[in-house]
């Protein structure tokens, strides 16, 4: 095992912090690599290289010289039963020696420590790419099945797919993506067979899936974690359709749809594509044909001026036509709602009181609103 300098430098520090003494840090040659005496790194040291070669404490004193070296103990430093790096403390031997014990289990527990996090790491830069190819409307198969392979993964086996995005409005950004990472894969550590990856949109999950899985607990987990640890409410879009082979750009589109709508239309929770009604009509149409349509119902109408007959059209159909009710919804008298009903029929020449009028002006107010949503999410 090679222990990156960089890695050294922050074990150093952190032993440093313990006891009040000089610490060097050795690699397998006998180099120091990292010191809190900087003069020293980079300069050999035999008593170094004897740990290395014994496995054993060495000492150094006057009655025990060794080349490049000064006062103080060398302890070789064991993973999985082989001498990776030697640790050294600088001092009188009868003050330092109690150390010894107690700094060698720390640089042992911290070395531990990083390659489980270089392991991880390893495993979601593997994911991220795995998952960034699967999305893609071509890739290179050797290439999947390369990734697939180390990740030990079947990519055959029935998977839920999942798309994770900050609740709010606006460029869906996702701050911190390494907690979020840790977040995720605490959560999702019980199913190796699953994948994710975050991304500075949000976070996007193959979970491996049967007809019994349940993943709702996780997931609200999940949601909770985001909203306690960084102060981010997050919802999630899901294809309840199982992805297989061939089949995750589908399902990932699908969920994406399915997390996207739910920000569109305020909803904090989770919500499913095959759910979707409406939404299969807006989300699909070509932003050009979208906006013509709006253009031709409310024409060089004001974006403000949208919106006051938004409001007006949104309680009449909440109350299905009743203009009593959706008078009453608005606080004003039933007669102001009819010319307020007549006045978006004069100006858009679509009579929300007909309804075939009804169903073209109920598409318009819903594009209008959805084309600012994607225009602002960019």
């Amino acid at each position: 095992m090679s222990i990156d300098p960089a890695i050294a430098h922050s074990i150093v520090d952190s032993i440093k912090g313990v006891i009040r003494h000089d610490i060097n840090f050795f690699d397998t040659d006998g180099i120091i690599i990292a010191s809190t005496a900087p003069s020293r790194v980079g300069s050999s040291h035999e008593g170094a290289l004897l740990a290395i070669r014994t496995g054993r404490t060495v000492n150094v004193d006057a009655a025990h010289r060794f080349a490049g070296a000064v006062d103080g103990i060398n302890m070789p430093v064991m993973v999985n039963g082989s001498v990776v790096a030697v640790v050294g403390i600088t001092g009188d031997i009868e003050t330092v020696e109690p150390f010894g014990t107690i700094v060698r289990k720390m640089t042992e527990i911290l070395i531990r420590d990083n390659a489980r996090q270089v392991i991880a790491f390893d495993r979601w830069t593997m994911m991220d790419n795995l998952i960034n190819l699967l999305n893609l409307p071509q890739h290179d198969e050797s290439l999947v099945d390369y990734l697939a392979a180390a990740l030990r993964t079947d990519l055959a086996r029935p998977r839920q797919v999942v798309v994770m995005r900050p609740a709010e409005r606006g460029p869906a950004r996702m701050p911190h993506q390494d907690v979020v990472r840790s977040i995720v894969d605490e959560e999702l550590g019980d199913s190796p067979a699953s994948l994710f990856r975050v991304t500075s949109q949000g976070c996007e999950m193959f979970l491996d899936h049967d007809a019994a899985q349940d993943w709702t607990p996780t997931l609200t987990r999940i949601g909770d974690a985001m909203r306690q640890q960084l102060g981010v409410t997050v919802l999630f879009g899901i294809c309840e359709t199982d992805a297989t082979a061939g089949t995750y750009r589908q399902r990932h589109d699908e969920a994406l749809t399915a997390a996207q709508w739910q920000r569109f239309i305020g909803q904090r929770d989770v919500g499913a594509f095959e759910d979707l009604d409406i939404a299969l009509a807006v989300t699909s149409m070509p932003t050009e044909r979208a906006r013509r349509l709006s253009d031709r119902v409310f024409g060089t109408l004001s974006d403000q001026r949208i919106a006051a007959f938004a409001k007006v059209f949104d309680a009449y159909t909440l109350h299905n036509g009743s203009i009593t009710h959706a008078a009453r919804e608005l606080f004003i008298h039933k007669n102001t709602m009819q010319n307020r009903l007549n006045t978006i029929a004069t100006a858009t020449g679509y009579n929300p009181r007909r309804l075939t009028d009804y169903r073209t002006l109920a598409l318009a107010f819903t594009l209008h609103d959805y084309l600012a949503f994607i225009e602002a999410d960019r």
